[in-house]
């Protein structure tokens, strides 16, 4: 348990003159103002106060060091009730980084969702953070210094107010306020995030990857979108996305997916493929060609290009693709439907 979470409790114990027991919703880290105690876990997950007369405790909530800890008290009635959520109240804005440690130390802490609540409303106020709609993009550095990146990037805000910062030893993000692009020279934050990426490659020889997270309403939810910005760059290299830039939106159905049961996956996939087609799925040179086909938008002669491949050899591979498995590849729906496929393969970890 976190120093600063016991030295909170303690405190907060002697103003309250309740005992406090409080554990990780992750792992088995517990602390309590008893020296002898063990954890008594509620049965689900809590995110807010739940008063429990089956066990005559009142749990609590709070995030500190973008993790979720679970606290409760003895008693179960409407003024423990009260009690808990204000110590709950009190470990949320109480712990965490100090605000006087700097502007780019709290605007990452605030970024990457250590702070919520009051503290969080601290840092807008005292940095005075517009209150318009904003989108996180996530910029991964695989080698070279991110602050480079970080530098570099303050030439290419399209608003004063945006937020460039480093968020670890390599990833940054960029904030850009606004729900409107029309007074933008770009047509869209992808366009924007693909010049940026080939701006970056060209300037500083450094090579990286985006994702762009989705449009929240305020500052207030910018973790979220920073999150999802991060799950989309996942996910691309999860999935063999060739390109730099990845958008949360493009990846919603895999994140669906990959949210639901593995015999749940199974059973679609046993659906979707019959014995002829496992064994063309287990062929890297056909799946390779399909995968490139279907990354080229359908393009014929693109993907023939891209592959040093005789156009008549890859409509030979797409027709052999169509015969065991039913799906010509060559018509969107066949192609969604064989992509689907692919996807759900790769989240039950089968080799592609």
């Amino acid at each position: 348990m976190d120093v600063e979470i016991i030295r909170m409790i303690e405190h907060i114990k002697q103003s309250a003159g309740k005992e406090i027991r409080v554990y990780s919703d992750v792992n088995d880290d517990f602390y309590s103002t008893l020296e002898t105690d063990i954890p008594n876990r509620f049965s689900s997950k809590v995110r807010e106060t739940v008063a429990s007369e089956e066990n005559a405790k009142t749990y609590f909530s709070f995030k500190y060091n973008a993790q979720r800890y679970t606290g409760y008290i003895d008693g179960c009635t409407d003024a423990d009730k009260t009690i808990a959520t204000l110590i709950g109240t009190l470990l949320e804005n109480g712990t965490g980084k100090d605000l006087s440690s700097g502007k780019e130390d709290s605007l990452t802490s605030a970024i990457i969702g250590e702070y919520s609540g009051i503290r969080l409303q601290k840092v807008i106020n005292k940095y005075s953070i517009p209150d318009l709609p904003c989108t996180a993009t996530a910029l991964y550095v695989s080698s070279g210094r991110v602050e480079d990146v970080v530098n570099f990037m303050e030439n290419f805000k399209t608003d004063a107010r945006d937020i460039c910062v480093v968020t670890d030893s390599f990833t940054c993000a960029y904030v850009r306020f606004g729900s409107s692009q029309e007074d933008s020279e770009y047509r869209s934050l992808t366009d924007f995030a693909n010049l940026l990426a080939h701006s970056i490659a060209d300037e500083l020889g450094i090579i990286v990857k985006i994702g762009i997270g989705s449009t929240v309403v305020n500052f207030v939810d910018c973790s979220v979108s920073y999150h999802q910005a991060l799950a989309s760059i996942r996910m691309d290299n999860v999935f063999g996305g060739k390109s730099r830039v990845s958008t949360y939106k493009e990846y919603v159905l895999v994140k669906m997916l990959e949210d639901m049961p593995k015999h749940k996956l199974q059973e679609f996939l046993d659906i979707l493929e019959d014995q002829e087609a496992k064994s063309m799925f287990a062929d890297t040179e056909m799946i390779a060609t399909a995968e490139e086909f279907l990354h080229t938008s359908l393009n014929v002669s693109e993907t023939s290009r891209n592959l040093y491949m005789h156009r008549n050899t890859l409509m030979y591979r797409l027709d052999k693709i169509e015969r065991a498995t039913g799906f010509d590849i060559r018509k969107f729906q066949d192609a969604m439907t064989f992509r689907l496929i692919m996807i759900l393969h790769k989240l039950l970890g089968n080799s592609l």
